[in-house]
């Protein structure tokens, strides 16, 4: 174990999701292993170490065993695993119990998957979508070469 966010560029890696054997590491190997494989290797995309994009100072394999970066969605019918309003039920006392949680320092609540992308929606809704410079750029380029407005 390691507090030096810099031992990566000297050999070091990343432990699974959960952490060193003792810690149930083996758990977090399956589920990022079942990630990989759903996202991944089912879809055709590369895997495991061949997963773009690299660190600057890693260089690019010379041969990928997929093409790009792959995506699993996938959908459940709650109802044939039990019934919905006992799982909604469990779903809202589970998210209260989260966002009950005592929180780190400097933090104002506990994050639940999706509040930063409501968040994220909620401020774009208001102030729009930014564009980085080098994008608009492109875009500007773009329109001067088409000879249509760029707004």
């Amino acid at each position: 174990s390691s507090t030096n966010p810099h031992e990566l560029k000297s050999g070091g890696a990343l432990l699974p999701l959960g952490g060193d054997r003792e810690h149930g590491s083996h758990k977090g190997y399956a589920l990022g292993a079942v990630v990989d494989i759903f996202s991944a290797i089912l879809s055709g995309a590369n895997y495991g170490p061949w997963v773009p994009p690299f660190p600057a100072y890693v260089p690019m394999p010379d041969q990928m065993p997929g093409k790009g970066i792959g995506h699993f969605f996938g959908a459940m019918r709650i109802d044939a695993f039990r019934p919905a309003a006992d799982f909604k039920s469990n779903m809202d006392n589970w998210i209260r119990r989260f966002r009950s949680a005592k929180t780190v320092e400097g933090e104002k609540q506990v994050l639940i998957p999706g509040d930063p992308e409501r968040e994220m929606e909620k401020d774009r809704l208001a102030n729009g979508v930014p564009l980085l410079k080098a994008v608009a750029d492109d875009l500007g380029f773009l329109a001067e070469k088409l000879g249509i407005s760029f707004i």
